[in-house]
């Protein structure tokens, strides 16, 4: 009876256009349809792909054959303020992109950085989890930053 259920689960599951989260489908960059963003390494690559996709799913102005975006990510935590006992009370996660866009007629490539400060808690792990927060983020603004940043060269063009 179990296995009959569960073969009932995966049939509904199936039908209702369900993908699993970590695809390696054909529909795995998926972004805007036309602009396939690459994997970036690490954690921080991921948020930003995905803050990426996010922001590109409108598209970009004058983009409409098939683009790949490249971005080269680079992440840096800074302690800026600390308490009489040395212990740092005030951090902050800076990133910065490199970014290329690349299509059949031409390529288009800039950088953008972003900046997200927090405050650190007593907790080691508090600390770990605060970093966690600073660096999704900076992502996120990175990533709105980048587009933004595209999309200016693009009307341009």
């Amino acid at each position: 009876m179990k296995y009959l259920l569960a073969i009932f689960a995966f049939a509904l599951i199936s039908g209702c256009g369900f993908r699993p989260v970590y695809s390696t489908g054909a529909n795995a960059n998926y972004a805007g349809g036309a602009i396939t963003v690459p994997p970036i390494a690490g954690r921080s690559g991921y948020m930003l792909r995905r803050a990426l996709q996010e922001e590109l799913a409108i598209g970009l102005p004058n983009v409409t054959e098939p683009s790949t975006l490249r971005v080269e990510l680079s992440e840096s935590l800074t302690r800026l303020t600390f308490k009489p006992d040395g212990q740092a009370s005030r951090s902050s996660v800076v990133a910065s992109a490199r970014y290329t866009l690349s299509r059949e007629s031409d390529t288009v490539s800039g950088s953008a950085t972003s900046e997200a400060t927090f405050a650190v808690p007593d907790s080691p792990y508090g600390d770990i989890s605060a970093q966690k927060g600073a660096s999704d983020r900076a992502m996120r603004l990175l990533a709105k930053r980048l587009v933004d940043d595209l999309r200016l060269q693009l009307v341009e063009d």
